[in-house]
Order: C-alpha cells, then structure tokens, then sequence
C-alpha cells in the first residue's frame, strides 16, 4: 500500500477557507515547477505548478495569497480548463519560493478576513459590471474635453474658410469664380432631358399606384355605370356595321 506522501508525488498541501463565517475548507496541492525542458516564462527556481484551484479564484487572489505568505510574486499563469483550475506562480526571488515549500501542510489561509479579495454571486456580477462599463470621472472629463477640442477646431477652419472666400470675392469686384467639380455627388443623374422625362414618368406611375381606385361604393357604381354605356355603344355601332354589310351585298347568280 503506497504511503501519504508517495500518492501525493511530492505534492504539498495547503487549505483554503473563503471566510471566517464559513467552516469548510479546500485543499489545494503545489510543489516546484522543475521539468527537463523549462519553459523561459516559468523560470526554474522560481515557479511554483499549483493544482485544484476553484473556479472562483482569480490571480489577484492568488498573488495576495503568496505575497502574505512567501514574497513578491512576479506573475500568475491560468491553463484554461472547465471547472477546478491549473496555475504557474512566479516569485522575483527564489528565497519566496523556498518559503512556499516550507509552509506546513495544516496550514490554512482565509480569503476574506481583512478585506475582500475574492467576488462570487450577485458581488462578483456587480463588481464586473462597475469596472467594465462604468467609466472614471477624470476619463470621462478627458474624452469630452478631446471631443470639444475636436469640434472648436472645425468650426474654426470653417470660418477662417468662409473669411477667405469673402476677401477673394471682395478683391474680384463681386465675382465668384465656380469650379467645375461636381457638388451633388459622384454617382449624382445628369440633367438631361430624357432622364428628366424617366423621372417624371416614373413619378407618375408611383402616384398612380397610390391612388385608391374603385374604393367608396359610389365609386363602384360609377365605375359599373360607365363600363355598361361602353359596351352598350360599342353593340349600337357593331349592330350598324353589320346592317351596313346586309344592305351592301347583291346577288349574283352568274
């Protein structure tokens, strides 16, 4: 049967209490990062591989943890995984180091006892939100102050501008002289006069559509009475035709 110590593989252990009010408590398991091939940012004799962080944890917390307890802590590196996290803490001494594995493994550290240092709930969606969206007093007086500089600019060279055309048109006796860009656009319609007549061909037809045709009932009726005088006409003058035709022909037997 393996020992303590051997299924921990080296591991030591620290416990984790969120605060006072609260009895229970979460183990967390470190030892010295020290591999063949060492990555530069977790320099040998200074990091320390920590495992079973809960989620809750940020690398405030952390660094506040071991600043307390060992020394300057440089940097804290998260791997990203779901739930329960993974971390790499690097002291800027490596006597910081020596005192984090020296710390017994009863030990117990208290998030919250002096000041908060860890968020959860409705705390931590509060805190976020205020520190993401809300803006300090001194930024936002800087912005409007960028924003009004901006815009006194503008309306400046905006008037220098229009004193210049007047002067230019006071030494010219009056005259103006225009430019041939075009002011209504690059993709603006020439003034033709076949495009006019489309446009206003087209503008009819568009009033037309609008129009409410056949919409109150004296309209129907009109419309009906109109339509029948049409076709009774149009039977009178068929009806003459075909009594011009009758009386046209002749017979001819040979």
């Amino acid at each position: 049967m393996k020992s303590k110590n051997e299924s921990l593989k080296n591991f030591k252990t620290l416990w984790l209490q969120f605060d006072k009010a609260i009895a229970d408590k979460h183990q967390l398991f470190f030892k010295e990062h020290s591999i063949r091939n060492q990555d530069p940012k977790y320099p040998k004799g200074r990091t320390l591989f920590m495992l079973n962080i809960p989620p809750y944890i940020t690398h405030k917390a952390l660094k506040v943890i071991f600043n307390n307890l060992c020394g300057t802590v440089s940097t804290v590196y998260f791997i990203t995984t779901r739930g329960f996290k993974t971390a790499y803490i690097v002291f800027e001494k490596e006597s910081a180091l020596e005192k984090a594995l020296e710390i017994c493994d009863g030990h117990v550290v208290t998030l919250n006892s002096e000041r908060k240092i860890c968020f959860t709930g409705v705390e931590k969606w509060c805190f976020k939100y205020n520190r993401a969206s809300l803006y300090s007093e001194k930024m936002l007086k800087k912005k409007i102050e960028a924003y009004m500089q901006n815009y006194d600019q503008k309306i400046a060279e905006k008037i220098a501008k229009e004193k210049a055309m007047k002067e230019e048109e006071a030494e010219n006796d009056g005259w103006v002289t225009i430019t041939g860009r075009k002011k209504r656009g690059q993709f603006a319609l020439s003034r033709k006069e076949s495009t006019i007549n489309k446009v206003q061909h087209k503008e009819e037809q568009r009033n037309k559509k609008k129009q409410l045709l056949n919409f109150y009932t004296f309209q129907i009726r009109e419309s009906k009475k109109q339509n029948l005088a049409e076709l009774r006409k149009k039977f009178e003058l068929d009806k003459k035709r075909l009594q011009d035709l009758k009386s046209k022909r002749t017979f001819k037997p040979f």
